[in-house]
């Protein structure tokens, strides 16, 4: 059985569509339900939302993006910008949201693709922001880890801080965005031999970023996964090799608890894999 509406709520419903159909591609219907001498003064009306509307989600991508319009420039900005707008068009309440898919947009849409290192540039901006506003939590202390008996060690596992991040690049962009942050020149922006693993930390309400060795990345991946501490070293050693795994798991571990990466840990049980 088709539901009723109340004639006002249809009509409601009717102009918020009209409305938002001339703020995105101007559509005049709603022109006739304006307030003003003729259908120009009404367009006039309308075109104060209708021009509003993206410059305000410009406005936005500016704020999350400083880095991209350094290396890209005012004027190249805007025209990415808008580009992104006509097409990928703001799904979301919270402004706050809107950004995430420009690098992936970046990455596949010419003429932008051509220049990997504004994709880069948003991932890694993008990645800055999240962990920024990621959920306040303790960090994993050294102290913490000593009352951890040696028997219990193999079933440890690891909570990975709310605020990491973890990014792959294929440019040297992190040296960009720092130099826009000092107001130093850029460097000259270029494609590294292969892709560099980078690790992206907050404290204090300040976020860090540091790069990985591959290892080191793949390392730290496995652990964010919850496996147990037993199984982790063990993939270790097929990693780095018998004789080096208990030494870098030490060294790892010491510097994730440092760069204040790990949270808390947790026991499995005995006879449990991770």
């Amino acid at each position: 059985m088709e539901r009723a509406f109340p004639r006002t709520a249809l009509d409601l419903a009717r102009l918020q569509r009209e409305f938002q159909a001339y703020v995105l591609h101007r559509d005049p219907a709603v022109l006739q339900h304006v307030l003003g001498a003729g259908a120009a003064d009404a367009a006039t009306r309308m075109d104060v939302y209708a021009d509003g509307y993206p410059l305000r989600l410009l406005e936005a991508l500016q704020t999350d993006y400083p880095g991209l319009r350094a290396i890209t420039g005012g004027q190249d900005f805007e025209a990415l910008g808008r580009a992104f707008i006509a097409a990928c068009p703001s799904t979301l309440r919270n402004l706050r949201w809107y950004g995430e898919r420009l690098s992936r947009f970046l990455e596949t849409s010419p003429p932008w693709s051509d220049r990997c290192e504004l994709a880069d540039m948003a991932r890694f901006e993008w990645a800055m922001a999240c962990s920024f506003d990621a959920l306040d939590a303790a960090c994993l202390s050294r102290e913490a880890l000593t009352g951890v008996s040696a028997e219990n060690w193999p079933r440890l596992s690891f909570i990975v801080h709310p605020a990491v991040r973890r990014v792959e690049l294929k440019t040297n962009v992190t040296r960009a965005w720092s130099a826009q942050a000092r107001g130093e020149k850029l460097p000259k922006l270029q494609r590294e031999s292969t892709s560099t693993a980078w690790l992206l930390t907050r404290r204090r309400l300040q976020v860090r970023f540091r790069a990985m060795t591959p290892e080191e990345a793949s390392a730290f991946d496995r652990l964010a996964t919850g496996a147990s501490f037993a199984r982790w070293c063990g993939e270790l050693g097929g990693m780095v090799g018998e004789a080096l795994a208990a030494g870098r798991a030490v060294e790892w571990l010491n510097q994730w608890l440092a760069d204040g990466a790990l949270a808390g840990f947790a026991l499995g049980s005995p006879s449990g894999e991770g």
